[in-house]
C-alpha cells in the first residue's frame, strides 16, 4: 500500500485578510471567497482562507506536509503576512493498492448487493465500495484499488486487507 496524496487544513493564528494576500502575494488570485496560489518551490496547491486556514494537497507524506505548511509561512511572511502555524489537521489520506487478480467488475456488483457498493461504466470505469469504518475503495478492473476518507492510521491496513479478503472471496478467487 502506497501513501499517494495528504489533504490537510492548516489553522493560523489569526484570520487572513484576503484583500492584504492579492496585494502582497505575488501569482494569487481570487476564487470566490477565498484565494489560490502556487508557492514554490513545490508548487503545491494551496487555497487561503478569510477564517485563517490554508488548504494544503498533494503532499505524499506527513513531512513533506509540514515542510510544504512552514514554507508556505515562510514565503507570506517574507512578504510582510505576519502570521503562524496553529495547527495542522490532515482531513483524508489517499492510498493506493492492488490486487494480485483481474476483477470482473460487472459480476462483483452483483454480489455485492448487501454492501454499500455502486458500479455505473457509463459514469466511472471503478467500482465505488464504502466500508464500515469510514474509507472509501475504487476498484477497478485491474485489481489497482485507490482508497479514500483515511483520517487515521489505526487498524488501516486491518480495513484494507478484510476489503480485500471480501472481493477475493466475492471472485472467486
Amino acid at each position: 500500500m502506497q501513501l499517494v496524496n495528504i489533504v490537510a487544513t492548516v489553522e493560523m493564528e489569526k484570520p487572513f485578510d484576503l484583500e492584504e494576500l492579492l496585494v502582497k502575494l505575488p501569482n494569487v488570485e481570487k476564487a470566490h471567497f477565498w484565494v489560490k496560489a502556487k508557492i514554490p518551490p513545490y508548487n503545491k496547491y494551496t487555497a487561503f482562507y478569510g477564517s485563517g486556514k490554508f488548504l494544503i494537497t498533494g503532499a505524499k507524506s506527513e513531512q513533506e506536509l509540514n515542510n510544504v505548511a512552514n514554507n508556505v509561512v515562510s514565503f507570506i511572511q517574507k512578504h510582510s503576512v505576519d502570521n503562524d502555524i496553529k495547527n495542522i489537521n490532515i482531513n483524508n489520506r489517499v492510498y493506493m493498492d492492488h490486487l494480485d487478480f483481474e476483477v470482473d467488475l460487472e459480476k462483483l456488483i452483483v454480489e455485492l448487493n448487501d454492501y454499500d457498493a455502486s458500479y455505473e461504466p457509463e459514469q466511472f470505469p471503478g467500482m465505488d465500495f464504502k466500508d464500515e469504518y469510514g474509507l472509501t475503495y475504487l476498484l477497478f478492473g485491474s485489481g489497482k484499488i485507490t482508497i479514500t476518507g483515511v483520517k487515521s492510521l489505526d487498524n488501516l491496513e486491518e480495513h484494507v486487507d478484510e476489503f480485500k479478503e471480501l472481493i477475493r472471496s466475492k471472485s472467486d478467487y
